[in-house]
């Protein structure tokens, strides 16, 4: 999955086709020796996105986030999330979306809540110049909730998703829900048979797996 954000310029008005919002917009070019990127957003028109652009302007300019993909001619689709304008400025406050890169922890068994099963299981990684270990525990629902639970011991994972905050006895809790995960191969190394305790500090370099996952 790529998710793009993209400051961008309609070209055209939106058609409507088959129940889907189309408009053909473009960014603008980094430099004079470089051409504009032709971009077209996709909706369906029911959507709430897809009102927005059904009311889009020739040469409005607006803010666009979403998957995207690139197609055969050259030109960037996106199934936009959100499009913000000076008219829905406050939409962007919207906005909750954390990214998670690093080496999977200790695998977690999956629990049975009423209809349906959750996992929570740690996510570690390392900054090049840190020798302290940062850990994340997240949090996945259903199908996510058992790819989570399978995945190997120093798995390279990026999980996308939600943070929300829950309050139990009058201690508040981050919580990470997870709404895709993304992991690659693994290196050479041989996953360890237990990451280390997050008590530690440390974690096991084959846990963490190959991949620079430093921003």
């Amino acid at each position: 999955m790529n998710v793009f954000l993209m400051g961008i310029r309609i070209k055209d008005e939106a058609i409507v086709e088959d129940d889907k919002v189309n408009v053909i917009a473009e960014s603008l070019p980094s430099s004079n020796k470089r051409v504009s990127t032709k971009i077209q957003l996709v909706q369906k028109a029911d959507h709430y996105v897809g009102k927005l652009l059904k009311n889009l302007k020739e040469k409005q300019e607006v803010l666009a986030i979403g998957p995207t993909k690139a197609t055969p001619d050259g030109v960037l689709q996106m199934q936009p999330m959100l499009v913000v304008s000076t008219e829905n400025f406050s939409d962007i406050l919207a906005i909750n979306t954390f990214m998670a890169c690093g080496g999977l922890g200790p695998k977690s068994e999956q629990n049975e809540v009423g209809d349906s099963t959750v996992t929570n299981r740690s996510i570690a990684w390392q900054a090049p110049d840190d020798k302290e270990t940062n850990w994340f525990k997240l949090t996945a629902w259903n199908e996510h909730s058992q790819q989570l639970s399978e995945l190997p011991n120093g798995t390279p994972t990026i999980a996308v998703g939600r943070v929300s905050t829950s309050e139990k006895d009058d201690k508040q809790y981050l919580n990470y829900q997870v709404d895709q995960i993304l992991y690659l191969p693994k290196g050479t190394k041989s996953a360890p048979k237990k990451a280390s305790d997050p008590d530690k500090g440390q974690v096991n370099a084959a846990a963490i797996g190959t991949v620079n996952f430093s921003l």
